[in-house]
């Protein structure tokens, strides 16, 4: 932190200013005070004076937040703060003299004064230049005169005299006499009656052959003194007088010989005005693969900051290239031919006559080390390779070249580093979180910089998190979109660019290049497609998110294979290649929402957005339709099929449900029920089908099939049922006995699988005598059809029926039955609803060791079908385990328990026989305990409580 001067900190090369005058003053008063304790008192004190309103304390927070952003710009948002710290109802600001100037500037004062004393005296005057170069200024800039900051601005500045003093000193011990006396001219003039520097400039004068001058000075002093402060000479400027008259051989010793310095490298690098932000891992790790690697090429989408990591890696590197350092534009070449002109121009040594550039170039490089920066190199690709071949195959091993390009330069040897975009907040997070992602404190810093005086309240950090995730954490349209905060609210930008992104465009002067506006930016990479690739383009436009290469191909419908395409288009930077972490999920792709704008408009203009939305839509429709077998393994790979491209599935249901609603959204929404309860996505669920319900209701009452109406409202009755929403639930399946006798046989597998979703979720929902009518009802539906699979199911069921009836022996008994049955043909669903009568009668009886297998089990096998709501199995396990008396572990397994639910908006508790368990655990505890052990296990994972090998044991 920079404090000699207006208050500013150094955030790698770059020094950001303390923007707004309270936060200013807060920290200038913590520098002050240095690893002491700063009362909040004192705080609000510097920042309003005496206008502190009873607001203020709130505000001050918000201050030290910004501060803390400030400070430690690369902190994760989950570790503690390391600089600025809370002390005892207080801040303490945490400080050494590696990241403090003032304690820099103290600690170096020392350092030459005891070399001085040691006889170094030219590294003496090397440290004090150092240290003096800190000095910008008055100590707190405008601040330097409030009481608080008086006395250490005092001291500073006595220590700043103190070492000018010194540096003087030094000065005559290496014999450069004239330098002493052309700065202590300057000194003397601002302090007349420092009598230090008037010894100082009459030995000055003595040593450079001017005795007569050093003794008028003494006179000058003399008469200065008493005309002015009416005092005599003291004893040091009188004893330097004494040995000037008596020429003492002292004054005459020889000096130190200068060191030679080493000579500077050449460094041509664009200046950078503002901090890199959100790239700290980035810049290490590609420095060294530049120190590391002859040809490395930075690739990424347009916007991401290539250009600027590619210098900053540059700058980092400089040592590393004795002859130097030249960066290259290359936007505004037309021809490959000119790149090598470009380069040898930018360098500029002389040509030798005859000879081509690149004979040239190869002559100059062969006997340098030198890196070359070659920005914005894809259109122009031919006259890169050429310069790229040169430099590698001809310069011995000496010369490197680090390159930027929306696709790589295409040689042997070449390492390629793909820049991503700065990463995002989570879309729910906390407030505070979101500030601390990389793509919004880019956004709040260029923010910062168009509209200084605005307050960083929340919905300024809400609207911050709202714009960087519309343009993907993009820089190019981050910045673009800040810059409109000078005519626009926040509001109206984050709509702008939810909308439309691609249309952000450079208010006022800029550079006339690619870069003027997003969309043109794309535009670049847009022109150098084949028209194959292009069609891909525009057409992916349709798929929101992150989709597969089936999908991808479905609606691209073009004869060239789609894997090619997306392999091409991935290679140009039009498309993010996601790998999945399990090797046998499909890749992912994904249009970056700048790119999906360009893309978009080019479909629109195409008049193709119609055909391709239908193709889309078609092709989920396909995969919905294609359900296997409920709680099968075949139905655990259609759930992921889901997962793969989930997106466009939103997409389509959007669509089909609000946009342009049909009876066939909520057929849909129908089918994705149960994959919506797995993947605890409650919340969700009933939305669409609500949607989806009323749609086909209406479709009932105009002619449509009365069955597809009846499996909604079985669909929306389960998760409501799992909300514990029985209010709602029971008018929904009153009468449906009537509709499922009278549906056609070819539909009652769906509507049987329906019942036993809706059957077990009546059961979550403590609803026992809705459980018992609606397995009488499933056995009339398998009676009557004839799949194995659904009798399963039903069985299942009717274990639970039995426990709901009170038949504690028959439940036991039919569930160890159909358990096995289950295992051997691997469906999951029946296995794990097999496990309630044994997982609820052992704890109804207190045997925790008898029902903790079981409910292990029982999460295992509903784990296999993918699924993530497991709160209520976690709740069981602690319950078991405040039985057992291992009370810390069950309070932290509740803790994992009530998350899990909340997530899934489902009830909590989920069982009544949880609140005395709850109750005594936390007795048992005390507060205290009960507090950190919950706080503990809000991080706990499934694999943290369950034994995962519990789904293939045997009893």
């Amino acid at each position: 932190m920079r404090d000699l001067g207006a208050l500013v900190v150094a955030v790698g090369a770059h020094d950001r200013p303390v923007v707004g005058t309270r936060g200013a003053a807060m920290l200038a008063l913590l520098t002050i005070n240095v690893n002491q304790r700063v009362s909040v008192d004192a705080l609000m004190e510097a920042a309003w004076g005496e206008r502190i309103s009873a607001g203020a304390a709130s505000t001050l927070v918000s201050h030290i937040w910004r501060l803390r952003q400030l400070l430690e710009p690369d902190r994760d948002r989950r570790q503690a703060p390391t600089v600025l710290v809370n002390d005892s109802d207080g801040y303490r600001l945490v400080g050494s003299p590696s990241t403090l100037d003032s304690l820099l500037f103290a600690e170096a004062s020392g350092e030459v004064r005891d070399l001085l004393a040691a006889g170094h005296a030219q590294a003496a005057v090397r440290r004090a230049d150092a240290a003096l170069a800190l000095w910008r200024g008055r100590p707190y800039g405008a601040l330097a005169e409030a009481d608080w900051a008086r006395s250490a601005v005092t001291r500073l500045e006595e220590l700043r005299g103190q070492l000018q003093e010194r540096r003087v000193e030094g000065l005559l011990a290496t014999g450069a006499a004239d330098a002493a006396l052309g700065d202590l001219s300057v000194l003397i003039a601002a302090n007349p009656f420092r009598e230090p520097l008037r010894a100082l400039q009459m030995e000055a004068l003595y040593r450079s052959g001017r005795g007569e001058e050093a003794l008028h000075a003494y006179q000058a002093a003399r008469q200065v003194l008493a005309d002015e402060v009416g005092i005599d000479p003291g004893a040091e400027l009188q004893e330097m007088h004494r040995r000037i008259l008596s020429r003492d051989p002292a004054l005459d010793r020889r000096p130190e010989r200068p060191a030679i310095r080493p000579r500077e490298v050449e460094v041509h690098l664009p200046s950078a005005l503002t901090p890199l932000v959100g790239r700290a891992d980035v810049l290490p790790r590609l420095a060294t693969l530049v120190r590391d690697n002859r040809l490395v090429t930075i690739t990424g989408a347009a916007g991401c900051g290539k250009t600027r990591v590619a210098v900053e890696a540059a700058r980092a590197v400089v040592q590393a290239f004795p002859d130097g350092v030249w960066f290259v534009d290359l936007t505004a070449v037309s021809e490959p031919d000119l790149v090598v002109d470009v380069v040898v121009s930018t360098i500029g040594f002389a040509p030798t006559a005859g000879a081509t550039p690149l004979q040239d170039l190869r002559r100059y490089l062969h006997s340098r080390r030198i890196l070359l920066v070659l920005d914005n190199c894809e259109h122009v690709l031919g006259g890169v390779d050429q310069v790229v071949r040169v430099a590698l195959s001809d310069a011995g091993d000496r010369s490197c070249l680090l390159t930027t390009s929306r696709e790589p330069i295409g040689i042997d040897g070449e390492t390629i580093w793909t820049l991503e975009p700065l990463a995002l907040p989570e879309p729910d997070g906390s407030i505070s979180g979101a500030a601390e992602a990389p793509a919004v404190e880019l956004f709040l810093q260029r923010l910062a910089s168009v509209a200084p005086t605005l307050e960083m309240t929340d919905e300024v950090l809400t609207r911050a998190r709202e714009i960087s995730l519309a343009v993907d954490g993009l820089p190019l349209p981050l910045e673009l979109a800040a810059a409109r905060a000078l005519s626009h609210s926040l509001d109206d930008i984050a709509r702008q660019v939810t909308a439309d992104p691609g249309r952000l465009s450079r208010v006022g002067r800029g550079p006339g290049d690619h870069r003027a506006t997003v969309r043109s930016a794309i535009e670049w990479s847009h022109q150098l497609l084949a028209e194959d690739e292009r069609i891909a383009h525009r057409r992916l436009s349709v798929l929101p998110g992150t989709f597969t290469a089936g999908l991808a191909s479905a609606v691209v419908g073009t004869d060239t294979d789609a894997d090619d395409l997306l392999a091409q288009l991935v290679h140009r930077s039009l498309l993010s290649s996601e790998r999945p972490t399990d090797p046998l999920r499909p890749s992912g792709f994904r249009q970056l929402a700048t790119v999906r704008s360009h893309a978009r408009h080019a479909l629109d203009q195409a008049r193709e957005t119609a055909v391709c939305l239908d193709r889309r839509d078609g092709w989920t429709t396909d995969l919905l339709a294609a359900r296997p077998p409920a709680g099968t393994a075949a139905e655990a790979g259609w759930f992921r099929a889901i997962d793969d491209d989930d997106a466009t599935v939103r997409a389509t249901l959007t669509r089909r449900l609000i946009d342009e609603p049909t009876a066939g959204g909520g057929r849909l929404a129908g089918r994705l029920s149960q994959y919506w309860y797995y993947r605890a996505r409650l919340v969700e669920a009933g939305r669409w089908l609500q949607l989806g319900h009323d749609l086909l209701r209406q479709d009932a009452d105009n002619g449509g099939d009365p069955v597809d109406e009846l499996l909604a409202r079985l669909a929306l009755a389960a998760i409501l049922a799992q909300q514990r929403r029985m209010d709602l639930v029971r008018p929904l399946i009153d009468g449906v006995e009537g509709q499922v006798r009278g549906a056609a046989p070819t539909r009652l597998v769906e509507v049987g699988e329906a019942l036993v979703f809706l059957a077990m979720s009546c059961y979550t929902g403590e609803a026992w005598d809705l459980l018992v009518d609606l397995h009488r009802l499933l056995q009339w539906v398998t009676d009557t059809g004839d799949d194995t699979n659904l009798d399963l199911l039903t069985d299942a069921v009717g274990c639970c029926a039995l426990l709901a009836s009170g038949r504690l022996d028959e439940s036991v008994a039919l569930a160890l039955a159909v358990h096995g049955r289950a295992e051997a043909v691997d469906q999951s669903a029946a296995g794990y609803i097999s496990t309630a009568p044994l997982i609820i009668t052992a704890l109804m009886a207190g045997r925790p060791e008898d029902g903790i297998p079981w409910v292990d089990r029982c999460v295992a096998m509903h784990r296999r079908l993918g699924s993530g709501a497991i709160g209520m199995f976690t709740e069981t396990k602690a319950n078991f385990m405040a039985q057992l008396g291992e009370f810390p572990r069950a309070a932290r397994i509740y803790a994992a328990a009530h998350a899990a639910t909340r997530r899934a908006a489902m009830g909590w508790p989920n069982r009544e026989l949880t609140r005395p368990l709850l109750a005594l655990t936390r007795e048992r505890l005390g507060r205290a305990g009960f507090e950190q052990a919950w706080q503990d296990g809000e991080r706990l994972t499934p694999a943290d409580i369950f034994d995962p090998s519990a789904a293939r044991t045997t009893r």
